[in-house]
Order: C-alpha cells, then sequence, then structure tokens
C-alpha cells in the first residue's frame, strides 16, 4: 500500500507535482496543467479512481506528500470541463459522503459539489432526479444536487425547462396527499429508512433553491410547504421567502489556494500576538 503514488502512472510526467504540494503549489504547475485541457482528464481521473479506493492510506499522507492530490485533481476537472467528474462527483455522494470531507476538506460538499451539477451535470440529470428522490442518499448529498440544479437553471436558460420539470415532480410527491399524512404523523417519506428531521432539513434548502433561481410559477406549492410546517424558520423564514434570481459563482483553484494561505498567515499571526501578550514570568531560582 505504500507505494501506491509511485506505482501510478500519468501520460503527463507534469502531473506527478500534484503529489509534492499543498496549496502553496506552484502556480504555474496548476496553469501548465490546465492548459492541457482534456488531454490531462484521464491523468486526473486516475488521481480520483486511485483516491476513492484507497481513502484511508490518503488520508494518513501529509499535504505535502500526496494528501492533497485528490483536492487538486478534482478542482482541476472542474477547471478543464471534464464531462466524467460530475460522474464521478455522484459515485461519491451515493456512498459515504464522510469520504469526500476525508479525501478534500470538511466544507467540500457544502460549498462545492453544487458547481459540479450545475456546470457539468447535463449528461447526468437522471442520476441526479433519482437521487433528489432516493431518501437513502445523504440529505446534504441530496440538497448540493439541488442547488447545482437551480443554479443550472440560471446560468443555462436552456435548462430551466427540464429543472422546472423535475422540481415540479418533487413538489407533487411531497404535496400530495399520502406524502402530508405521513408527514403530518412526524414520519419520513424517502427512502427504505425515513427520516422526518432529515426530510425537513432538505425541504427546507429545497424551498431556498426554489427562491434562488426565481421558480416563482411554484409560489402556491412553496405556500402549502409552509402552511404544512415542512420548513424549518432556522432555515428560511417566510418573511425571507421571496422568488429573486441569486446567480451564485465559484473560486478558481488559484483563488481557493490563496484563501487557504492567507487563513494560514492570519492564524500564525494571531498565535504570534497571543503569545506576546503572555504574561513573561521569571523563573525562580532554586
Amino acid at each position: 500500500m505504500q507505494n501506491i503514488i509511485f506505482l501510478m502512472q500519468f501520460q503527463h510526467s507534469i502531473v506527478q507535482e500534484l503529489y509534492k504540494s499543498d496549496y502553496r503549489i506552484a502556480r504555474e504547475v496548476i496553469r501548465e496543467i490546465r492548459q492541457l485541457g482534456s488531454a490531462v482528464e484521464q491523468d486526473l481521473l486516475a488521481i480520483l479512481d486511485d483516491a476513492t479506493q484507497n481513502i484511508d492510506y490518503y488520508e494518513t499522507l501529509p499535504p505535502d506528500k500526496g494528501g492533497f492530490a485528490p483536492l487538486h485533481a478534482i478542482l482541476l476537472l472542474r477547471e478543464i470541463r471534464s464531462t466524467k467528474v460530475c460522474r464521478k462527483i455522484l459515485q461519491m455522494l451515493q456512498g459515504d459522503v464522510l469520504d469526500i470531507d476525508r479525501l478534500f476538506y470538511p466544507d467540500f460538499l457544502t460549498e462545492e459539489v453544487w458547481t459540479y451539477i450545475c456546470h457539468l451535470g447535463h449528461q447526468d440529470l437522471d442520476t441526479c432526479k433519482g437521487m433528489l428522490f432516493e431518501g437513502n442518499a445523504d440529505v446534504y448529498a441530496r440538497i448540493a444536487i439541488s442547488t447545482g440544479l437551480a443554479q443550472m437553471a440560471l446560468h443555462y436558460p436552456e435548462k430551466r425547462e427540464i429543472v422546472r420539470k423535475i422540481y415540479q415532480k418533487l413538489l407533487e410527491f411531497i404535496l400530495s396527499e399520502e406524502s402530508l399524512e405521513i408527514l403530518a404523523g412526524a414520519e419520513g417519506i424517502f427512502g427504505e429508512e425515513p427520516d422526518f428531521e432529515a426530510d425537513v432539513e432538505f425541504i427546507s434548502n429545497f424551498a431556498c433553491d426554489l427562491l434562488d433561481a426565481d421558480f416563482r410559477e411554484f409560489q402556491d406549492e412553496l405556500n402549502s410547504l409552509f402552511e404544512n410546517g415542512l420548513i424549518d424558520e432556522q432555515i428560511l423564514e417566510e418573511t425571507n421567502a421571496v422568488f429573486k434570481k441569486n446567480l451564485l459563482s465559484y473560486k478558481s483553484i488559484e483563488e481557493l489556494y490563496l484563501d487557504m494561505e492567507k487563513a494560514a498567515q492570519s492564524a500564525l499571526q494571531e498565535a504570534d500576538e497571543k503569545d506576546d501578550d503572555e504574561p513573561k514570568v521569571k523563573k525562580m531560582k532554586e
């Protein structure tokens, strides 16, 4: 297991550099790999395949000795608009989503995964739709997919009608007489092992997506969600339920890593300032 990295063969030797640095990776390396475009797709996917098959091993690697390689790879796959990375993301979302935290970073699922659905999920809409209705999928995975579809409707107007139909089917299921009766008894409606609290969390975030994508044609359905107590007010208060286009964007790999550098520098500075504030106590003579 210890030689996994060194046994991997890449078509482009520059990809090996991804195993040698964390977020402080030379920007020249990032640019060179990105400029290869689709030609480097298979090399980057190979890193993700290896990482998902050997998560325990990658989790033990120091950040500058391979631990950051999966994050480098998945961000670069987004940068080159890989046609296959969304499918890889969806496979991970159907498994243990904690593995996403282990391979990337704790907020990657909630902050970045929607971007793959939005910009790269056009060929996997059936899978996305299936997971929205599949309550056995992790609630945060389903929320990421819902948000990704909402943003797809905004970024790609030609896909809006497809997304609208998916959302309509979902609303029809949630607001059906049978579902409302079950939910009224504080029982869930999704999956083989329904979870009421998870369902409410999902429905509440889904409602936010309806608003952000400006699907105002679903005003009556949104009202029904509130009337039936299916919206968590900590997620969405009724007074804030306004349909208004909210076009989200994401940071490039360089911008994301620059933020990480700034955060690390800030933490060091705060630690230094704390040390300076510590009272100096002379050691007593023995």
